[in-house]
């Protein structure tokens, strides 16, 4: 039986999926699965030709689907005991094989791995440092158990029991951004058991400039309900108290339009959201907008 199976959506990034798919170890243990989100034509021959002596399992879609649905038919296909998921300009560490064998047996539902972050030049960044911290605080005291379970929301540098995912049948959101969000958090709510290791998986990349542009109003509505969909998840299971501040969509939703502001308003009212969550971050500006929209480097991301 296949030990790991590896979920790898991409859209146009056949020059950096190269290192990833090379940070991958090539024995029988690993399926790796890409789904490419209807790329342009150079990219699809690239990505071709890139796995064409290697029995990697690479599906297209003729339609621009999302990295949501694309991971969705990643689940599908997939037939190893771990599921992982990475994004095609990230990496892993070159201790892979030897981190996920020694959980390979383990009976908990999930393990959390460290993360770094660099740029595009190589320097140290700080895309990991709020995850690195969940999964340090959760070692040093188990009583933050629930914190690492659904703030660490990103699906990679995880190893997550696929019968845990059919069991529950739990899918990527198919929205244009945050898909991973709900899917992190029913997961997190569904296992029964989890461990935490600090030891680095996975390495995060920020690019100069970006595919996205984080002040596209579809973009921004996208996040925006998702967080109202999980503030309402996370209320419903008694977890009110990890639930995301909404104040910075709030703040920044004048930028469309006041239309657009009354929008938002209504829906913090239909939702009954608290917008006092995060207050204490109107203090500390800066930093909510180094993580919010950095403007030298952003993330590049498909989904995001």
């Amino acid at each position: 039986m296949i030990s790991y199976s590896i979920i790898i959506p991409h859209k146009n990034s056949s020059t950096t999926i190269i290192r990833l798919l090379d940070s991958i170890p090539e024995n029988i243990n690993y399926e790796i699965i890409i789904i490419d989100d209807n790329s342009e034509l150079h990219h699809k021959k690239s990505l071709s030709n890139i796995v064409r002596n290697q029995e990697f399992k690479l599906i297209f879609s003729n339609e621009s689907i999302g990295a949501g649905a694309a991971r969705n038919i990643g689940l599908a296909n997939a037939t190893g005991k771990w599921l992982l998921f990475a994004d095609s300009d990230d990496y892993y560490s070159k201790d892979i094989d030897t981190l996920l064998t020694n959980y390979k047996d383990s009976h908990a539902d999930i393990i959390y791995f460290g993360c770094d972050s660099i740029d595009d030049k190589g320097n140290q960044s700080y895309r990991h440092e709020r995850y690195m911290n969940l999964v340090s605080n959760y070692i040093k005291d188990s009583g933050k158990e629930d914190a690492l379970r659904y703030l660490f929301t990103p699906p990679w540098s995880k190893m997550i029991r696929k019968d845990l995912v059919l069991k529950h049948n739990i899918l990527f959101d198919k929205v244009l951004a945050s898909n991973d969000i709900m899917f992190s958090l029913r997961l997190a709510s569904c296992a029964k058991s989890i461990l935490a290791t600090n030891k680095i998986l996975y390495i995060i990349t920020l690019t100069k400039g970006s595919i996205i542009n984080t002040i596209n109003k579809e973009y921004f509505n996208s996040k925006f309900l998702v967080a109202l969909t999980a503030n309402n998840f996370l209320r419903s299971i008694n977890k009110h108290q990890y639930q995301q501040s909404i104040l910075y969509f709030l703040a920044m939703s004048y930028r469309y339009g006041f239309k657009y502001m009354f929008f938002i308003i209504y829906q913090l009212i239909k939702n009954r959201s608290n917008i006092l969550i995060g207050m204490n971050k109107i203090f500390n500006i800066t930093e909510v907008m180094k993580q919010r929209e950095n403007k030298e480097y952003t993330i590049r991301r498909n989904e995001k």
